[in-house]
C-alpha cells in the first residue's frame, strides 16, 4: 500500500465515522482487510493492542498501520489523514451552525446519529467475538483455547462492571493468562 493509498483510506475512515473510535473498526475492517492490505488476523491482533495502549482506538490504529506498511513517516501521514476530516468539518460546524444551535431538526438529526452509531459498534464488537473468541472463520475449537477465552471474556465484563476493577488492569491479567494458556 503506498503512501497515497494510506492516507485515502484513512482520510476516508476519518471522514465517514459517527461514534468514536470503535465505529471507525467497520470501515477499517471494509478498506484494509476486504482489499487484501491485513489479514483477518492481523486485523485483530492491532485492535487489541490499539486498543489497550492510550488514547483512541481509531488514531492508534491509524499510527499503528502507517508505521507498519511506511515507518514514522507513514505513521505520521496516517494519523493525520484520519484526524484532519474531524477538523476541517468542526471548524466548519461551529462558524456555520452556531446560529442554529437550538433549531430542533438539527437536533433530531445528531439524535438520529447515535443509535446508529450504537448499532456499527455493536456489529464490530459482534464481529471481534466471533473472529476472537470463537475462531468461527477458522473453526470452532470446544477444547481448552475456547473455555479459556471464554472464562477470560466473562472475568473481565464482571471485574470490570460489578467490581470496578481498572480495565488496564484486566488487559495486563488477561495478556498474561494469554500468554500462559493459549
Amino acid at each position: 500500500m503506498g503512501y497515497l493509498t494510506l492516507c485515502v483510506i484513512f482520510f476516508k475512515v476519518g471522514l465517514f465515522t459517527i461514534g468514536g473510535g470503535l465505529a471507525s473498526l467497520g470501515l477499517l475492517n471494509e478498506y484494509l482487510v476486504k482489499p487484501g492490505f491485513l489479514n483477518a488476523d492481523m486485523f485483530y491482533n492491532m485492535v487489541a493492542v490499539s486498543q489497550s495502549t492510550p488514547g483512541p482506538i481509531g488514531v492508534n490504529m491509524a499510527t499503528y498501520i502507517g508505521f507498519e506498511y511506511h515507518g514514522v513517516p507513514g505513521a505520521i501521514a496516517a494519523t493525520f489523514s484520519l484526524v484532519l476530516p474531524s477538523f476541517i468539518i468542526i471548524t466548519l460546524i461551529a462558524y456555520i451552525l452556531s446560529g442554529f444551535k437550538d433549531n430542533r431538526f438539527l437536533a433530531a438529526a445528531f439524535n438520529g446519529f447515535r443509535p446508529a452509531a450504537i448499532g456499527i459498534i455493536l456489529s464490530v464488537a459482534y464481529m471481534i467475538v466471533i473472529n476472537s473468541v470463537l475462531d468461527l472463520d477458522v473453526q470452532l475449537v470446544w477444547g481448552q483455547e475456547l473455555l479459556v477465552k471464554t472464562v477470560v471474556c466473562a472475568l473481565t465484563i464482571i471485574l470490570t462492571m460489578r467490581f470496578k476493577l481498572n480495565p488496564v488492569l484486566c488487559i495486563i491479567i488477561g495478556g498474561i493468562v494469554g500468554g500462559i494458556f493459549l
